[in-house]
């Protein structure tokens, strides 16, 4: 077992365990349900072609394959991690009936200014073993230290840039945080930390309240930005990615802005962010590319 608040650049190279779904109905709906879509691709099971999964899917994936059972990391340590950052490459939708089995491999551990920065690159294949997304994810551990030298084993897809001066919003939408949107995606989308859910345990570490999930954040300003801007088909995202910062209290107000829109190379990008209530980047650098 390591030392309290140190982090071994030996971890890089290493599995995570992995994990499988099938995607069912229930499964599809229930996501989407935890982030009030109630876009028909998801909810319809009678559609021709059948249920759409949820792009947002994949941070369930993600969460319930991070874990590295054999993992030398004290415990003290990993809890001073918090999510940085995530970029998602879809190589097309999930779908019903599809069986998802995904596993991550960390692929970089480096000291930074803040603590230590770790990424996973989580791969989301079929039963075929065809890969539908690819997720690289960063947490950084909060004042941790490493044990050696910085390792690397792959490098990070290159994004779009927004223009330098992009000019007025091309739309604004202002959404309401309920109070139980926390409790609600909890269990919709798998993903469970007591800071989202249990006051006494937000309180004890900090926090002014029950937070949302970043994922959360992410997943309903991608539900606007396929419904103001790829004309509500998530078939069309190929591309999901943007930086973790400030926190959203249930409760309130958040905001998301489409800042810019054009066409690359690669697709439609979409540059975004979220404010939340006291005008603070929850999601900075967004990024959606459409098809």
């Amino acid at each position: 077992m390591a030392a309290v608040g140190v982090v071994e650049t030996g971890s890089v190279g290493r599995f995570t365990i992995a994990r499988s779904w099938e995607l069912t109905p229930r499964l599809i709906s229930a996501f989407a349900a935890g982030v009030d879509d109630p876009n028909p691709c998801y909810m319809d099971d009678v559609r021709d072609g059948g249920l759409v999964g949820h792009p947002g899917m994949a941070f369930t994936f993600q969460w319930n394959s991070r874990h590295i059972p054999d993992e030398t990391m004290d415990l003290e340590t990993g809890r001073m991690g918090v999510h940085a950052w995530a970029d998602i490459r879809y190589a097309r939708p999930f779908r019903q009936g599809d069986v998802v089995t995904a596993q991550a491999q960390t692929i970089e551990v480096r000291q930074i200014p803040p603590g230590v920065l770790q990424v996973q690159r989580v791969t989301m294949r079929d039963s075929r073993g065809e890969a539908i997304a690819v997720m690289d994810t960063a947490g950084i551990i909060r004042g941790a230290r490493t044990n050696g030298p910085d390792r690397s084993i792959a490098s990070l897809e290159p994004q779009p840039e927004p223009s330098p001066e992009p000019g007025s919003p091309v739309w604004v939408a202002s959404i309401l945080i309920a109070p139980h949107a926390a409790h609600v995606y909890t269990e919709c989308a798998d993903i469970w930390n007591p800071i989202h859910t249990e006051r006494s345990v937000a309180l004890a570490a900090g926090l002014p309240d029950i937070i949302l999930h970043g994922s959360a954040t992410m997943t309903i300003a991608l539900r606007e930005v396929v419904n103001r801007s790829l004309g509500g088909d998530p078939a069309r995202v190929a591309r999901l990615a943007g930086q973790f910062r400030a926190m959203v209290i249930p409760g309130e107000e958040i905001t998301v802005r489409s800042l810019e829109e054009r066409e690359t190379p690669g697709g439609r990008a979409i540059f975004f962010d979220v404010l939340n209530a006291a005008g603070q980047p929850a999601i900075h650098r967004g990024l959606v590319v459409g098809r």
